[in-house]
């Protein structure tokens, strides 16, 4: 009897055993889950976001039929260069609320509504950078003058590696543009060569057409193209969230 006894306490215990590793091995993994699970990163944050000039007519300003990269934005060096692997899934606008002469006079210069994507670029040598992938281009009148930030939501995530940068294409134009702001703070990057890096003024009619005659935006995908204009004392509007690769943690198995 007492043999039976102590042997259904061993039994006891020993299942009491067996469920506390069971429960100690959950933990452990939904740690390791925990740990492991990506977080999103905004590229582009910064503590404080400008505002466009427009619709002020002497302080409204548009980027047109280039993409750009911002470089430095308020003080932050690189915003757009993603820090590790990764998914784009979604990106924002801050769009300003436009006259209907202000939108007509655009349309007729830059050839049609406003429209923009988004794009994944690769810095080679000498201002060189490789169009690696873009977003479908979306149309952006209707979303003039919207209340905070428009975002658009990629149907399918785009792949970007760690040092990419994401640019904006402005395929048409964008007025998600700030100007006049601290030149040391805030610079930009465009698909120009330096020969046209001096856009002339729209008061001159005829060098203003021919100049923007020919587009210079980045659409070509796999294509190179010359990132030689520095644009200082502007800011352009956009963001991107992308969700970095589930990193293993150290003694996975």
């Amino acid at each position: 009897m007492f043999r039976l006894l102590m042997r259904r306490r061993a039994l006891h215990l020993g299942a009491v055993v067996a469920v506390v590793a069971l429960a100690a091995a959950g933990i452990a993994a939904a740690q390791h889950m925990i740990r492991a699970a990506p977080t999103s990163i905004v590229l582009g944050k910064t503590t404080a976001y400008p505002a466009s000039g427009c619709p002020v007519p002497d302080k409204c300003e548009v980027v047109a039929r280039v993409t750009g990269i911002q470089m430095m934005a308020d003080g932050v060096a690189h915003p757009f260069r993603a820090p590790s692997d990764g998914q784009l899934v979604s990106w924002w606008l801050k769009l300003p609320r436009l006259h209907s002469t202000q939108i007509r006079s655009f349309n007729t210069l830059f050839g049609g509504d406003p429209s923009a994507r988004v794009a994944i670029l690769r810095r080679g040598k000498q201002g060189r950078f490789r169009l690696v992938r873009e977003s479908d281009t979306v149309a952006l009148k209707d979303s003039l003058g919207a209340t905070g930030r428009v975002r658009f939501k990629l149907p399918q995530p785009l792949r970007i590696k760690q040092g990419d940068f994401v640019g904006l294409t402005a395929v048409t134009w964008v007025p998600a543009f700030a100007v006049n702001l601290d030149g040391n703070q805030n610079f930009w990057l465009a698909s120009r060569p330096k020969s046209r890096c001096d856009t002339p003024s729209s008061k001159s009619p005829k060098r203003f057409a021919a100049y923007y005659k020919r587009s210079q935006a980045h659409v070509e995908p796999s294509t190179v193209k010359l990132y030689l204009c520095t644009y200082r004392t502007a800011r352009l509007l956009y963001w991107a969230r992308m969700v970095p690769d589930a990193q293993p943690t150290p003694g996975s198995p």
